[in-house]
């Protein structure tokens, strides 16, 4: 048997990442439309929006790293063609995230009268508060979407992730208009808005995506829906076991930026506005890379599962290839457009001029997260968790944290840079990660063996 052409391993890699993309990007998108409305508004509605979003933030992705393990397991299952395993896995997953989601929510409402200790003016704590206590209704769902979409995903079946993803995009921008800025009789309700768009859209997605597991015809044999065995508790601690390592993993990123955001509130409106900004900015490039690892982790799943250990370093190689040209493209892009990026956001021009000049450094930083978001997500397909989660909290919160917070607020470094000093943190935390996951992934990529004819 020959070696298929690069290009083949291209074509198979991007059928799945462009759908995974396109969702990606239009959740992420949901979050800058939030943000560009918020802005819009107002400073603080936006400030407010910050802290609140923030610490949402945190709880939504405890529950979809662990959520997300599910991915490759039932990748894998495929690959086997083992039917049973893939029913018992889609159940437990849905149960358990359903509860975490519960739990979720509590621990948000035990959050929010702590709000005002973090040092945010009267009306951005108002703001923050009433965004919190409306967004935590969200929760239990959207944990239930994120376990039915690993079912979906983990049999490359990407078509509705990415037209419902599409919809719920557009009607953020709808449900946004309506909410921030008070229309139809609505009143205006500011960045309090965006949680009841956010909450709603949830909840139609969790409904939509249950009915269409359930009627569509690859996967009614698993008739996931009709029938529930209860608890499998031997399920729950396998998903755990993989799932909470890649919840850790992504919360000592996320919740690095998350927690960078809370500490640069007192710096001023100003500060806290651009360090928003220039997260969704970042956030949203990082979702192609996002997507090929995705994709390239689903390819190394099944392939473990047929036991191709070649096709799983094709799969690898090309995916490589493909996310350090587009970091590359993108971070000259992001560099050239640096100026008038932040005004998609605000017309404010101190929170403006703020974010440009964090965005200065874009080609380096973007092309060395986005290998790292590749090489974190590929290293999945293997279910190689407890490693890289250990790596990222080792960069983000010993070195980049301390780093950025000493910057930041101190002057141990000769001066006092403020949240320029807490991106510089970030940007030293980002590189050590990336470098420490691309060597460990290319540790445990199969060595490629030749193939007879």
């Amino acid at each position: 048997m020959r070696n298929k052409p690069w290009f083949s391993d291209i074509e198979k890699i991007l059928s799945l990442a462009i759908p995974l993309i396109i969702a990606n990007v239009a959740m992420i998108g949901m979050e800058v439309i939030d943000t560009i409305m918020a802005g819009q508004a107002s400073a603080e509605d936006l400030a407010g929006l910050a802290i609140g979003g923030n610490i949402w933030l945190v709880l939504e992705i405890a529950i979809y790293g662990i959520v997300l393990a599910s991915t490759p397991r039932i990748a894998r299952f495929v690959g086997e063609k083992n039917h049973t395993e893939i029913t018992i896995e889609a159940q437990q997953a849905i149960l358990l995230a359903g509860l975490l989601g519960i739990i979720a929510m509590l621990i948000l409402f035990a959050i929010i009268p702590f709000i005002p200790s973090l040092g945010a003016n009267d009306n951005v704590t108002r703001i923050a508060q009433g965004y919190s206590e409306i967004i935590a209704y969200s929760l239990p769902i959207s944990g239930i979407c994120w376990a039915t979409f690993a079912l979906l995903e983990g049999h490359g079946l990407m078509r509705f992730v990415m037209l419902s993803s599409l919809v719920a995009v557009t009607l953020n921008l709808i449900f946004d208009y309506i909410f921030v800025f008070g229309k139809f009789g609505i009143p205006a309700l500011g960045g309090i808005g965006c949680a009841w768009t956010t909450t709603i859209i949830y909840w139609l997605w969790g409904a939509s995506v249950i009915i269409y597991t359930a009627k569509y015809s690859a996967l009614k044999r698993y008739k996931i829906f009709s029938h529930w065995p209860g608890i499998i508790w031997s399920r729950w601690r396998a998903i755990l076991t993989l799932g909470l390592p890649i919840s850790l993993a992504i919360l000592a990123e996320e919740g690095f930026f998350s927690f960078s955001a809370l500490l640069i509130a007192p710096l001023g409106t100003e500060s806290l506005g651009a360090h928003q900004i220039t997260i969704q900015i970042v956030s949203l490039v990082l979702m192609f890379g996002l997507g090929i690892g995705q994709a390239t982790a689903i390819y190394v799943a099944k392939g473990m599962g047929e036991s191709q250990p070649n096709s799983m370093a094709q799969f690898i190689h090309t995916g490589f290839k493909l996310v350090l040209v587009f970091g590359v493209l993108v971070g000259v892009i992001v560099f050239v457009f640096r100026n008038e990026l932040p005004f998609l956001f605000t017309q404010n021009l101190n929170i403006a001029a703020i974010s440009t000049t964090i965005m200065f450094f874009a080609p380096i930083y973007l092309v060395i997260d986005i290998l790292q978001v590749w090489a974190a997500q590929t290293l999945r397909g293997f279910e190689d968790t407890k490693v890289p989660m250990l790596i990222q909290v080792m960069s983000y919160w010993l070195i980049g944290f301390p780093l950025g917070y000493s910057l930041g607020y101190s002057q141990i470094w000769g001066n006092n840079y403020g949240v320029y000093g807490f991106w510089i943190g970030i940007f030293s935390g980002i590189a050590i990660g990336s470098s420490l996951l691309c060597l460990r992934l290319y540790n445990k990529t199969p060595v490629t063996l030749p193939q007879t004819t």
